[in-house]
């Protein structure tokens, strides 16, 4: 379980350790230098005498003072940057010339930071689901072709939705999101794609079938693991419950799954939850508090077509 918080914090540790790594090896030959070469003491020791001079020359209002301060200081800079040169000590490269890898601009989060964050949540992501599996372009909509052309037409208007989506993504504004429909028709699939898309512009969902989030959630409650967990579903950029329906049900579950969509709901936080279930199975199971938020707080897009798993399977072991 990875939060945003955590996300974060990780990206700015890799981000410190980096800038570490590259201070380390230029003052190794920064030392170098200074070993063989003892006018960079010097010049150090003029140039801290010539900031003492400045300071005292631009209290008294010196101006020819300060200019001639100025230009010495100038000089032994571009003399020390000589000498620097010849022995090969380069300048750190910063990975960002907008922070210079200090990861904040302006007192706000640099975007390198949210890239890195990023891969982080994607890294995280891929050892819990098939993330590289599951892109817009890998959605092959011949599959649906076979259900005759409303399937087809259905399914490439989904496709184009989920797409948008992601290219207009915003958490404070995006609409949420229900995919219904039978297994095996490309819920899971679209929904990690729009997962992907959204952390690739530096936003942090938070992912997980239904059972395995409630579980979290239980676990945060009664034994103390997981702490945040519930906090993090909360505030994310964007929740996203696959297979609502598999999970243990429970008015604890219930519960909290009321609380999540009706708390994202009144925050304005986008939310995609997808499953097998029809709205009334919804209703039956859930109560109808909670169908009532899905079909007043939600885009539903009913999923037709083939099991497109079935299909694969089928193609993979014809003539066996």
């Amino acid at each position: 379980m990875i939060t945003k918080e955590l996300t974060y914090k990780k990206a700015f540790e890799i981000k410190s350790n980096t800038l570490k790594e590259k201070t380390a090896r230029r003052n190794m030959l920064l030392n170098a230098a200074y070993a063989t070469n003892p006018r960079l003491a010097d010049i150090d020791v003029e140039l801290s005498q010539i900031g003492a001079q400045l300071a005292i020359a631009s209290l008294s209002g010196n101006s020819e003072k300060v200019a001639v301060l100025r230009k010495n200081s100038v000089a032994l800079s571009k003399e020390k940057r000589a000498i620097l040169k010849k022995e090969a000590v380069p300048e750190i490269e910063y990975d960002c010339p907008i922070c210079n890898d200090s990861g904040y601009v302006g007192g706000k989060i640099c975007d390198c930071v949210k890239k890195i964050a990023a891969r982080v949540i994607v890294d995280e992501l891929k050892t819990q689901m098939p993330l590289d599996d599951c892109t817009f372009e890998g959605f092959d909509l011949n599959y649906y072709s076979k259900d005759g052309e409303n399937a087809r037409k259905r399914m490439t208007a989904i496709l184009k939705l989920c797409k948008e989506y992601v290219n207009s993504f915003n958490p404070q504004n995006s609409q949420n999101l229900l995919f219904m429909g039978a297994p095996g028709l490309g819920k899971t699939h679209l929904t990690l794609a729009i997962v992907s898309g959204v952390v690739d512009k530096g936003f942090i969902p938070f992912y997980g079938p239904a059972e395995n989030l409630f579980t979290l959630i239980s676990n945060e409650r009664f034994t103390g693991e997981n702490k945040g967990s519930y906090q993090s579903m909360l505030s994310c950029d964007l929740l996203v419950i696959d297979d609502l329906g598999t999970e243990y049900s429970n008015e604890f579950s219930k519960s909290m799954l009321y609380n999540l969509i009706n708390s994202r709901l009144l925050s304005k936080k986008p939310t995609i939850i997808n499953t097998n279930l029809t709205m009334k199975e919804i209703a039956d199971r859930y109560g109808e508090r909670i169908a009532s938020r899905l079909i007043g707080g939600y885009n539903a897009n009913k999923f037709i077509g083939v099991d497109v798993r079935q299909q694969k399977f089928l193609e993979e072991n014809r003539g066996i």
